[in-house]
């Protein structure tokens, strides 16, 4: 039987289904879908396992889906605080939106 455990997170998560690059700081990219964001952090899916450490330093770059016709990403610097699977959580530190 699982126990419910109480909420962590300091922000609300929102369902999202966007297409994301993860940069990782030594080179290379993964591509992934944002599964929730927030304004403090993003859970994403890979299709493969992930190769991420926890602690790790990332970049993420976020197509934001609500306009597809204009051009639009957000690029956020992000740590990987979770990895379960194909299912990884980052904690964001810093982000720029660029039109």
């Amino acid at each position: 039987m699982r126990r419910h455990q109480p909420e962590r997170r300091k922000e609300a998560r929102y369902p999202i289904q966007a297409k994301v690059t993860v940069h990782k700081n030594g080179g290379g990219t993964t591509s992934a879908i944002a599964a929730d964001i927030s304004s403090a952090g993003m859970l994403l899916r890979v299709e493969r396992p992930s190769d991420f450490r926890v602690g790790e330093q990332v970049t993420v770059e976020v197509e934001m889906p609500d306009h597809p016709t204009v051009p639009f990403s957000a690029w956020g610097a992000a740590t990987v605080v979770r990895i379960d699977g194909s299912m990884f959580a980052v904690q964001l530190q810093a982000g720029t939106f660029t039109p």
